[in-house]
């Protein structure tokens, strides 16, 4: 009997222009009511997916930061897995060696040790090109830069992120030439005790070796009594992987899916732009006791 389901948002649940659908919404709406569980588990910072469902007026729980924070559906904090100081210097410091930018985000928000001029830059000469290589159709308006600006925790310097009680989550950074990534990738894997994960091949994201999606997902559903064959998993990315690989568990691929992602997962629904998640519902829903992929 299915009892759980989660979802990842980008590239998931929110279609091309960002959004949860009205038609995904009454989806999740019909499955809440029949008794099934739905919570998010994505790579976005609690702050900043909460923010997302509120707008879809959806109230779930959250697995965040690709597994590095975990919530209930009322926003009570279940884990936190933090990379340790140590290891955050040693990932700034292959990023310097590297030429790559830190975007940090942390249990109070996204930090930024650009100034505001300077995210700007960075937002329309590497973030906007990195996203555009996978998805052509992308766009960034100033309202959405303007936005990010309200979120973002601007901080003087490296010695203020040490010397703060910041505690971080995750690390990202963009390049749209897809052949570097690979290079940092491979010099990060020497620093023990990370996880570190894509959702395509223009980012990378990192994270403590604990905080992983499938970890993360696994955690929450111990804590509600759920097993790994009561649980549907969609997603569409690298960073779902470790979420969709879990033996046991029903893991559905988007279309949009990559294909190491295809590979892996037992089923398969429409994409992203099609209300892929509100088909599986449907499909769930038809017989949760018995449940595949009509």
């Amino acid at each position: 009997m299915i009892r759980l389901v989660a979802s990842d948002l980008d590239g998931t649940l929110l279609d091309s222009y960002r959004r949860i659908t009205e038609t995904n919404r009454e989806a999740i709406r019909k499955l809440q009511e029949n008794g099934i569980e739905f919570i998010i588990n994505t790579g976005r910072e609690y702050q900043n997916a909460i923010e997302i469902a509120k707008e879809a007026n959806l109230t779930c729980g959250f697995i965040c930061s690709n597994g590095a924070s975990g919530y209930d559906e009322k926003g009570n904090l279940l884990f936190e897995h933090f990379i340790p100081p140590e290891n955050v210097k040693k990932i700034l410091s292959v990023f310097h060696e590297m030429g790559f930018t830190p975007n940090i985000f942390t249990n109070k928000g996204r930090l930024s040790l650009l100034s505001p001029e300077e995210l700007k830059v960075y937002t329309k000469e590497v973030m906007i090109p990195s996203m555009q290589v996978s998805h052509p159709d992308f766009n960034y308006s100033e309202k959405d830069f303007q936005q990010l600006l309200k979120n973002v925790i601007f901080i003087d310097g490296e010695e203020s992120l040490y010397n703060g009680e910041h505690q971080i989550l995750k690390i990202i950074s963009q390049n749209p030439d897809p052949e570097k990534l690979p290079v940092l990738a491979n010099a990060l894997k020497k620093i023990p005790g990370l996880s570190i994960a894509n959702t395509s091949t223009t980012d990378i994201e990192i994270t403590s070796s604990e905080a992983q999606k499938g970890l993360g997902l696994m955690d929450y559903a111990k804590r509600r009594g759920y097993t790994a064959d009561e649980i549907v998993a969609i997603g569409d990315s690298g960073n779902d992987y470790s979420m969709l690989s879990l033996p046991g568990i029903h893991s559905v691929a988007m279309a949009n899916a990559t294909e190491e992602i295809q590979n892996i997962c037992v089923y398969r629904t429409r994409d992203n732009k099609n209300d892929g998640i509100a088909y599986i519902i449907k499909c769930i829903l038809t017989d949760r006791n018995n449940f595949e992929l009509r």
